[in-house]
C-alpha cells in the first residue's frame, strides 16, 4: 500500500480531524524513528513505518466502545492489502488485547510513540504559545512528570523506550517532538 492510498483510506475510516491529525503525528515519529535506529534504511523501509503510524488506530471511530476489537476491524477490512509485518506491528500497538506481542524495534516504536504523541499535544495546548515550536523536551519532560497532566498518557509505556528502543526518555521525547514540530502545519500546532 502506498502513501497516497494509506491515506485515503485513513480518511475514508476515520472522520474526526483530530484523530486524523494523530495518525500525521505518529506517521511523522515513526519515520525519524525508524531513521534513528535503522541508520542506512531504504526508502521502503522507512515508507513501512511510516504506514504503520498512518494506520495504527484508523478503526478507531468503529471499535472506541469495544477496545478489544480494535486493530482486529482494520485487519479485516484491509488487513490483505498490508505487509504482515506492517499488520503485526498496528496490531501490537494494542498487544494488551490483541495479544499480539510487540517484537521488532517498528512494534515497539509504534507501541510507545501512540502514547507519547498525545501527550506532547497536549503540553503545546497549556503552554503560553499553544504551538509545537515553542516547546522544548525540557517543557515535554516537566509535563511528563506531573501525574495529573494528560492522565491518559501511560508513562510507564514511554518509559520503555529505554529498555525496547535503547534510546534514552529525553532523547525519545525530543526525536518525537522535532517530528511533530516538522508538520506542525498539518498538525494545526
Amino acid at each position: 500500500m502506498r502513501r497516497e492510498e494509506t491515506y485515503k483510506t485513513l480518511t475514508t475510516l476515520i472522520k474526526n480531524p483530530n484523530l486524523i491529525k494523530h495518525h500525521l503525528a505518529c506517521e511523522a515519529i515513526m519515520i525519524s524513528l525508524c531513521q534513528k535506529l535503522i541508520p542506512n534504511a531504504d526508502q521502503e523501509t522507512i515508507a513501512k513505518w511510516g504506514i504503520v503510524g498512518l494506520l495504527h488506530d484508523a478503526d478507531y471511530e468503529l471499535t472506541k466502545n469495544d477496545p478489544g476489537k480494535h486493530t482486529l476491524v482494520l485487519e479485516k477490512k484491509i488487513g490483505k492489502q498490508l505487509e504482515p509485518e506492517v499488520l503485526y506491528a498496528i496490531k501490537a500497538h494494542n498487544y494488551k488485547q490483541t495479544g499480539a506481542t510487540p517484537k521488532s524495534k517498528m512494534d515497539w516504536a509504534m507501541y510507545i510513540c501512540d502514547e507519547l504523541s498525545g501527550l506532547i499535544i497536549a503540553s503545546a495546548l497549556v503552554h503560553p504559545q499553544k504551538n509545537l515550536s515553542s516547546l522544548d523536551t525540557n517543557f515535554i519532560l516537566k509535563r511528563f512528570n506531573e501525574k495529573n497532566f494528560a492522565q491518559g498518557a501511560d508513562r510507564e509505556q514511554i518509559k520503555t523506550c529505554e529498555k525496547e528502543l535503547g534510546i534514552p526518555l529525553a532523547d525519545f521525547i525530543g526525536i518525537c517532538l522535532s517530528s511533530m514540530q516538522k508538520i506542525a502545519g498539518s498538525l494545526e500546532l
